[in-house]
């Protein structure tokens, strides 16, 4: 188990109050170390990262990169109806798949146009062409981006598909009970190599495409070995739920329908409320994730665990310690992070010994840089949410705009205690949405652009894996075994 320096016991501390000291002979290279954990009771990830239900942190496009880097994305629900959240949902999961189980189809009636609009929609050209433009009648054709790709001026926007496209008696198929019955990707995939294809339908007796598997997905397999995906081979990906039994319902059911792998009940503490989500979710959908917080204490997740063992997969822990975040300042609620996360995962393994299930934990906030994901990771954390980090990136919602005061291109970040998050739906994770007076618990910030998030978190891994490396640990087990954490004499 990890040494907690005595000075530090029955104290309050930071990530920036400790340290890690080294006490082995590395005998490994970094790339070496190992950083699969688990986010939940079920959900395995190979990058101990969750990017946080923000809405200038988490939309698709982020949710899509941090699968595909073996991490995860919640996507948050400060939209203005579920519809969108649901969209946004149904991208990560058209993203990539061994076989798209519900691909989006057109009849040979809809014109160049309508492809466009799905490209720009989902971020895909493949469409198959069936005789009523739905997936109950025949297939009868095929639009691939070959198709359109050179087709830009109004008049060729109106072109009906049935011009252009690759037509039934041309079509390379591969039948339904050879292939997604068998749940053989690998079959599907020889046809796709062998006639150099970009799509290939796959199609039931009566010539109804009931499946696709693309070219591009078979690349994305080979350049993101480490990617988040469930058993079809779909990116996973979490939505934000908000903790009011009446609303969560209808958010939950709709989360199932489109794809999600589990739910994260947010909130700025966890209320009683979300016990009854959680029991409602697990008896509806029992093979959904259930993610509930906040807490920042042990005493908190006992009291979680003691009335929901058995129906939550994770917690969330830290009440205030985001860079976004005033709760602590403004009304004097939450405590030191580095503290929160030692004492929850501290409970969290006490716990294990009763029931066998030792409940992960996700230290959400006041992660700033590589240095306080590993502190994070040492005390007893399985993963790091984090939000001010990588609102700076380009997947992040919104545009970045050159401050002239900075001198640099920045990105807007705000809390979802700010009033101005409020507006919308906000006011839900602090449950005050029906109160005349708003107490602000966050604020509205900017952050520097970082560029691609590709390459940012690619870099963070490997600072993360060369810490660990310092510290003589391949993976994760080792390190909450080994750690030694002394009070930091310059903070």
């Amino acid at each position: 188990m990890a040494k907690l320096h005595r000075d530090l016991r029955n104290k309050e501390f930071w990530y920036r109050d400790i340290l890690l000291v080294c006490n082995r002979l590395p005998d490994f290279e970094r790339d070496e170390v190992d950083l699969t954990t688990k986010l939940s009771r079920n959900i395995t990830l190979k990058t101990p990262f969750v990017s946080s239900p923000m809405d200038t942190v988490t939309g698709s496009q982020m949710a899509i990169m941090m699968a595909l880097m073996g991490a995860i994305g919640v996507i948050h629900y400060n939209y203005e109806t579920i519809d969108e959240q649901m969209e946004e949902v149904e991208k990560v999961k058209r993203f990539e798949a061994a076989f798209v189980k519900k691909p989006v189809v057109l009849s040979p009636k809809n014109k160049v146009e309508d492809v466009y609009q799905i490209a720009q929609k989902f971020g895909f050209y493949s469409v198959p062409i069936t005789e009523d433009g739905t997936i109950n009648s025949k297939l009868v054709g095929i639009i691939t981006h070959r198709d359109v790709r050179y087709l830009e001026t109004k008049k060729e926007m109106k072109i009906p598909l049935s011009k252009i496209m690759t037509p039934r008696e041309k079509l390379i198929t591969a039948p339904k009970e050879k292939t997604l019955d068998k749940n053989d990707i690998r079959a599907a995939n020889k046809i796709i190599r062998k006639y150099n294809l970009d799509t290939l339908p796959i199609v039931d007796k009566n010539f109804r495409i009931v499946a696709l598997v693309t070219d591009s997905d078979l690349r994305k397999n080979e350049t993101y070995p480490l990617a988040t995906k469930d058993e079809n081979k779909q990116l996973k990906v979490l939505v934000a739920v908000e903790s009011r039994l009446v609303l969560a319902k209808e958010r939950i059911k709709r989360a199932v329908e489109a794809g999600a792998d589990g739910i994260v009940l947010d909130a700025s503490v966890v209320f009683k409320e979300q016990l009854e989500i959680a029991r409602f979710a697990k008896k509806h959908f029992p093979r959904l994730e259930v993610i509930l917080g906040n807490v920042d204490s042990g005493k908190m997740v006992e009291e979680v665990m003691k009335n929901a063992n058995s129906i939550v997969d994770g917690l969330r822990v830290g009440i205030g310690p985001g860079a976004a975040c005033i709760t602590q300042e403004y009304l004097g609620i939450g405590r030191a992070q580095g503290s929160a996360v030692w004492d929850c995962s501290q409970a969290a393994k006490k716990l294990a010994k009763k029931s066998g299930f030792k409940i992960p934990i996700i230290a959400d906030g006041g992660i700033r840089k590589p240095s306080d994901i590993i502190k994070a990771l040492a005390l007893g954390a399985e993963t790091v949410m984090m939000g001010g980090l990588l609102a700076g990136l380009e997947e992040s919602p919104g545009e970045a705009e050159f401050d002239e005061e900075k001198g640099y291109l920045v990105k807007k970040y705000r809390g979802m205690g700010s009033l101005e998050a409020m507006e919308k739906r906000g006011a839900f994770r602090y449950g005050i949405e029906k109160m005349e007076i708003k107490v602000p618990e966050g604020k509205v910030t900017k952050v520097g652009y970082k560029g691609s998030g590709y390459i940012f978190i690619h870099k963070l891994i490997a600072a993360v894996k060369q810490g660990m490396q310092k510290l003589g640990t391949r993976n994760l087990s080792t390190l909450q075994k080994i750690a030694e954490i002394i009070p930091n004499s310059l903070s």
